[in-house]
């Protein structure tokens, strides 16, 4: 119970947090990646710097459709529709893929922009004539790619690259191992913005199309394919840590363990023993009371009589049954007031007597 009040309170407390943050964010950034957006993580920027320099930029949610260049800022197209976008590019288009997890091609990570705990910026170190002009960029917690044969790689770091160009049939895709470099706190800072006009502005007479990134919640991944592998492992981890705790815990290893056992007191022992008691104290019509009480219910019980049974009843069966004379049954079944203590012990003996006699006669018959 304990627990289950836990979690129910650690889920408010989480929704409390979460509405905050959601909450706390003004209308007029907008949301992350968002072409209209002139928030920190927007890439209005982006779109107004290139149509400042006279560019054509659509923005839209459509794939693109003639020869020209295509930013994909978050890969939440299905496999149809990613299909369609490479056959457009093998027709001659040029696609930049800002999402580093995309499957649009097959590039594996070889690591992140760090210097151990410093971000510095890239250098090109590539002979792209896109990064002609570009003498070092900034993209703070991107990730680089190794780069598989055939393919042009720039801004190496360790043993992957950040930019990648990979010839699609008679098109282009260039991975971006984030967009950390485009959004619009970044995009002034080194030579980044000289970066995006180089890419993305294609030949004369042609326009550039930013699809547009899902809103929060209406991507096409599943819960599953938004965990990082990462954190996948560790669950499967604790998963295992509980099954191997809740096996060792289980079970018991070597022989069973005896435990000893209340010791049984038969019921006429114990009926003896409370009547020794209140002969001792004296109530002796008590005493009297309950041996005859005792009597009647085994009587009854071995002459298979209900345990409410009338004296008068169990007399009659019992004389019938096992010989015993009636009178003498009753008088033990319904003693009168003992005078002294020999009359109740004189009692105990007949009692004691009718018992054996019964229990013998019946377990004979």
């Amino acid at each position: 119970m304990r627990t289950r009040q836990v979690l129910v309170w650690g889920l408010i407390v989480v929704g409390i947090v979460v509405a905050a943050v959601v909450g706390s964010r003004r209308v007029d950034q907008g949301l992350p990646l968002d072409p209209a957006s002139p928030g920190p993580n927007g890439t209005k920027a982006l779109v107004d710097t290139l149509r400042d320099l006279g560019v054509e930029v659509s923005v839209s949610s459509e794939l693109p459709t003639g020869q020209g260049t295509a930013l994909l800022l978050a890969d939440d197209l299905t496999q149809e529709r990613r299909a369609r976008l490479l056959d457009w590019v093998r027709q001659g288009g040029t696609l930049v893929v800002a999402d580093p997890g995309s499957p649009v091609t097959r590039l594996q990570p070889a690591g992140d922009t760090r210097i151990g705990l410093i971000q510095a910026d890239l250098e090109p170190h590539c002979a792209l004539a896109v990064t002609r002009d570009v003498r070092r960029v900034s993209a703070p917690g991107a990730v680089v790619f190794r780069v598989p044969a055939g393919a042009q790689a720039c801004f190496p770091r360790g043993s992957g690259s950040w930019m990648v160009a990979e010839p699609v049939g008679a098109g282009t895709v260039v991975r971006l191992g984030g967009t950390s470099a485009l959004v619009n706190q970044e995009i002034g800072t080194a030579d980044n913005a000289v970066l995006v006009v180089d890419l993305l502005s294609p030949g004369p007479g042609l326009g550039v199309t930013v699809l547009r990134p899902p809103a929060p919640g209406g991507g096409s991944k599943g819960l599953g394919a938004l965990i990082a592998p990462r954190v996948k492992f560790a669950l499967l981890q604790l998963l295992v840590a509980f099954l191997l705790l809740a096996l060792w815990r289980s079970r018991r290893l070597g022989r069973p363990v005896t435990e000893p056992t209340a010791v049984r007191i038969p019921g006429s022992e114990l009926v003896v023993a409370v009547g020794n008691l209140l002969q001792r104290a004296r109530h002796r019509g008590q005493a009297a009371a309950l041996l005859s009480g005792d009597l009647r219910r085994t009587l009854a019980e071995r002459l298979g009589l209900p345990a409410t049974a009338p004296a008068e009843q169990v007399a009659d069966t019992a004389s019938a049954r096992t010989g015993i004379e009636r009178e003498r049954v009753l008088a033990a079944l319904e003693p009168s007031m003992p005078r002294d203590e020999a009359e109740l012990v004189a009692l105990g003996q007949a009692i004691d007597t009718i018992r054996t006699e019964v229990v013998s006669a019946h377990g004979a018959g």
